[in-house]
């Protein structure tokens, strides 16, 4: 199992040029993990596709329906904010800003990071730059390569 940020959830849903290589990456996962606020940001880049025109007018509802069912699936389990999460965030946060040259790490990306320790993960499929940055920091193996 690994943990996925929402840049990375979003290429299962949305069409994106390089989507194949993360429907591929999932096939081969049991379960893949992500954290509570993943649905909301997925709700806001679903939308923001379909007001962009990147999808067409009431897509975003289907590809949430179709996230919804596959948590329910057991496809996707959410790693849930509680105190191991904040314990996680409290030290990611000092870590990244204590390194040498510091790593200026966005609240949502430390959320992400968290979770994926709290819940145990050693793997980190993301796209965003910084967040990756981190995953190296922690120590996480880092997806795509």
């Amino acid at each position: 199992m690994s943990y996925w940020d929402t840049s990375a959830l979003s290429k299962l849903y949305l069409p994106e040029p390089d989507s194949g290589a993360y429907a591929q990456k999932a096939a081969v996962e049991a379960v893949i993990a992500t954290a509570r606020v993943a649905l909301y940001e997925m709700r806001c880049v679903a939308f923001r596709k379909e007001s962009e025109g990147l999808i067409r007018p009431g897509m975003a509802e289907s590809v949430l329906a179709q996230l919804s069912r596959d948590i329910a699936a057991g496809q996707i389990r959410i790693v849930e904010m509680d105190a191991r999460v904040e314990n996680e965030f409290n030290g990611i946060i000092a870590t990244c800003y204590r390194q040498n040259s510091p790593l200026a790490i966005r609240t949502l990306d430390a959320l992400h990071l968290a979770s994926a320790r709290a819940d145990n993960q050693l793997e980190l499929v993301a796209n965003d730059r910084r967040m990756r940055d981190a995953g190296k920091i922690l120590g996480f193996s880092l997806f795509p390569v």
